[in-house]
């Protein structure tokens, strides 16, 4: 297969072949290719049919009718001419277009923020919304076995139709969604970012999980209380402790949540509170090193979106709707507090039990110096729709807006200057060591950024590049040396600002402890000691695809994977009728 095309600071989305000649893809920053010789040339038509942003998916009813959707501002266009010139086919700013079906030549349908489907049934000249659920997840996939049978997905919800108007819900918890097919004869199969694989038979709506690797959630937070002792949560019931500074980390398995840790504070080495997410407004709490949690509900429809103790004994929680309160007795007492704000919280921080800030989706920041009792705006408005909040002390502060821009308080808070710049967007984590140093976690903009950080008050960035691409939800670091950041599937990464990994762990906990493997990472060779003779081994990359799989290997076998790209693999083991 011939590289037809190759720039790491963008991807490509989507593809389609209206015919055996012809076919457009589409992706990052406006980019449209097409070829009108079964894919042995391609032209850049992205100047030409002046399209800009992030373009999400395409589908042409034939060589020269066709429409893309974009991530935001103005949601989907249509061209009637092979790509030359395109025109608005529906949408507003804002609003984003991530999967398009045609059934024929005038029926159609198109995926929205919002859990929102459109509907046409004249070749795209006028699009109807649909009945269906309004969520904040976007719609990232359609097909249909006829004209009125199909199904769609979001990260969350299974979506199905029996008459191709009215559509059906079903909410599956731990899952991320990405794409669905069906075919006349009823079969379903789902595919799912956490290695997941879902499949139905004749039209039914019991989802089968057919993929053993499924269920490897995210996690989204990492702190420590001290050089030895910290802990890890994410999605559906993962927090992990450590006591020996990283070295070893123990599932400690919280039964009482399924939902996304949004945020978590570390109390001392043995507690910590639990702030979490999807709609169900409650945190949970341990204080005996995870032993057992105690769960409260606060608002019972409003996610909880961060959490923060300037002490032990004091803490601050915020959500959606406005939902705030103050915490006191270290997290058993919960006062509601009112910050004036209606809509959703996104970030509180406070410095000292008196002072502290909170921020709102829509990037407005407030202040409060009495422990919440009043809230004074600041003006912010120059600096676009902020994402994170850090203070190091009372006077100094940071905070970084959607697109990466840096500003920097020396005041507390009063007045805020443009400091840098980070190479991330959709900002998640941020933490700073001291005055001037400090790591912002997100996902990445280009391939040569996963980690953005700063040693001179946030002049200048720098990016701390991983062999692998790795998005990060949360970030900790002790110094320039030490920075443990955590994210997708599980994984745990201890690095330097050099980039170079010193540690990288997999706490999946179906693994089994009967087998080691090492180096772990490596240059591609590896060692894998099992206590019995390996019946079977199998290496997965991240979008579930087989790379290598084996029979029959001795107990200690050496293994070159130094043909395949640098990146994050699972291991598949069957040993003595046991898998790992």
């Amino acid at each position: 297969m011939d590289l037809i095309y190759n720039n790491p600071a963008m991807s490509m989305r989507d593809i389609h072949f209206p015919n055996d000649s012809i076919s457009y893809i589409v992706g990052n920053i406006g980019k449209v290719f097409k070829t009108i010789d079964g894919g042995n040339t391609w032209q850049d038509f992205t100047s030409l049919g002046s399209l800009s942003g992030n373009l999400t998916s395409v589908y042409f009813l034939n060589s020269d009718t066709g429409f893309v959707g974009k991530t935001s501002s103005a949601a989907m266009f249509k061209t009637v001419n092979g790509g030359l010139t395109w025109n608005q086919a529906f949408g507003y700013v804002g609003q984003g277009c991530f999967t398009i079906k045609f059934l024929n030549d005038t029926l159609g349908y198109a995926g929205s923020f919002n859990t929102l489907m459109y509907r046409t049934t004249n070749a795209g000249n006028t699009w109807a919304q649909q009945n269906i659920l309004q969520t904040s997840e976007e719609i990232t996939s359609i097909d249909f076995a006829n004209l009125i049978t199909g199904i769609a997905v979001s990260a969350g919800y299974i979506l199905r139709t029996n008459n191709g108007v009215n559509w059906s819900s079903v909410f599956v918890s731990g899952s991320n969604f990405i794409s669905t097919a069906i075919s006349p004869q009823g079969s379903i199969i789902i595919g799912d970012q956490y290695a997941g694989l879902r499949t139905a038979s004749n039209f039914g709506t019991t989802y089968t999980n057919s993929n053993s690797l499924s269920g490897l959630q995210d996690f989204r937070r990492i702190n420590f209380f001290d050089a030895q002792n910290g802990w890890v949560a994410g999605d559906e019931q993962n927090v992990y402790k450590i006591n020996n500074g990283g070295a070893t980390w123990t599932n400690v398995n919280n039964t009482n949540y399924v939902e996304p840790a949004n945020d978590m504070a570390v109390i001392s080495a043995n507690k910590i509170v639990i702030a979490t997410g999807y709609g169900n407004g409650k945190v949970d709490t341990t204080a005996n090193g995870g032993a057992t949690f105690t769960e409260q509900i606060l608002r019972a429809t409003n996610e909880l979106k961060a959490i923060s103790f300037p002490s032990a004994t004091n803490g601050y929680v915020v959500g959606n709707n406005g939902t705030a309160f103050k915490i006191s007795n270290g997290g058993t007492r919960y006062i509601a507090m009112n910050t004036g704000f209606t809509n959703n919280i996104t970030e509180v921080f406070f410095v000292t039990n008196q002072l502290g800030f909170v921020e709102s989706e829509w990037g407005e920041f407030k202040k409060t110096i009495n422990s919440g009792s009043t809230w004074t705006s600041l003006n912010v408005s120059s600096m676009g729709t902020t994402k994170q909040i850090y203070f190091t002390d009372i006077a100094n502060g940071y905070t970084i807006n959607e697109n990466g821009a840096v500003f920097r308080t020396i005041d507390g808070g009063t007045t805020f200057l443009r400091a840098g710049q980070t190479c991330l967007q959709t900002l998640l984590d941020m933490q700073f060591i001291n005055d001037s140093t400090g790591f912002v976690v997100g996902s990445f903009v280009n391939a040569t950024c996963d980690v953005s950080y700063t040693t001179n008050y946030e002049n200048t960035w720098q990016s701390i590049n991983f062999p692998y691409a790795y998005s990060g939800w949360g970030v900790c670091a002790f110094d320039t040396a030490n920075v443990f950041i955590v994210g997708q599937s599980q994984t745990i990464i201890k690095s330097g600002v050099d980039g170079v990994i010193t540690k990288a762990i997999n706490l999946d906990k179906n693994n089994d402890d009967n087998f080691k493997i090492y180096p772990n990472p490596s240059n591609g060779i590896f060692q894998i000691e099992t206590s019995n003779k390996i019946n079977n081994l199998q290496i997965i990359n991240l979008q579930g695809e087989l790379i290598f799989n084996e029979n029959n290997l001795d107990n200690n076998a050496q293994l070159s994977l130094t043909n395949i790209a640098a990146g994050i693999y699972f291991i598949h083991i069957v040993s003595n009728n046991k898998t790992s």
